[in-house]
């Protein structure tokens, strides 16, 4: 079956809805369900990777792509062993002690986030740290979450949308509709959207079937197996 474009999705959503004539609220909708998917999902299909080439003893910034969302994760290999960066929020990394005579392998990073007009101005999303500066040049590997564009006026448009489950697009813009025209089967809807985007995630998504350790953070507590990544350690 071909994908469907997101004119004929909005048309399907406003016969369930049984509003014909809210295209444009249902134009509306889409790109609302859509933002909703790389907002606040870590789907792979928005999971993109870069290369960052850090030279010596440097803290950053280094530049973060315009459609950068957040940073899944962040490492760099060293005698072919990986070591992974911990996020860490501004406070804390303006509380890490900065010398030029401290320098080693990276263990924590920071973002600062602009906002859309001031991003849009300066062609980057915002800046990266690093902490401590590293005492040689090393390329980490930056796996990221992308923002996705709005399709423009979706109610006419032959852009096929990029989530690829066209049955929950289609139900979850109806639903969005029903709300709007009080709609007494919208409560069904949701609950009907919900199951079916459980059942994506669990095979694509960022609720995969797999075992995950939940574990203390290794900054506070940690014994001599788990010290912070540093020459003495590798």
């Amino acid at each position: 079956m071909a994908y469907l474009q997101a004119q004929q999705i909005v048309a399907r959503a406003c016969a369930i809805a049984k509003c014909p004539g809210f295209t444009q609220q249902g134009g509306i909708y889409l790109n609302m369900v859509l933002e909703d998917l790389w907002l606040h999902r870590d789907l792979k299909i928005n999971r993109v990777v870069e290369s960052v080439v850090v030279a010596a003893n440097n803290y950053g910034p280094f530049t973060l792509p315009l459609n950068y969302l957040r940073t899944y994760d962040l490492f760099f290999q060293q005698n072919n062993l990986p070591y992974f960066l911990h996020p860490i929020s501004i406070e804390e990394w303006d509380q890490e002690f900065k010398d030029p005579s401290i320098a080693n392998y990276p263990y924590e990073f920071m973002t600062t986030l602009l906002d859309e007009t001031s991003a849009q101005a300066a062609n980057s999303a915002g800046s990266l740290y690093i902490y401590p500066q590293s005492s040689g040049q090393i390329t980490l590997t930056h796996r990221y979450m992308v923002k996705q564009p709005d399709i423009v006026a979706p109610e006419t448009s032959a852009v096929i949308p990029w989530f690829p489950d066209q049955g929950y697009l289609i139900d979850a813009t109806a639903a969005g509709l029903m709300k709007e025209s009080d709609d007494t089967r919208y409560d069904s809807f949701i609950a009907r959207c919900e199951s079916m985007l459980r059942t994506h995630l669990i095979m694509e998504g960022d609720e995969q079937a797999v075992v995950k350790s939940v574990r203390l953070d290794p900054r506070r507590f940690h014994t001599n197996r788990t010290l912070k990544p540093t020459k003495i350690t590798d």
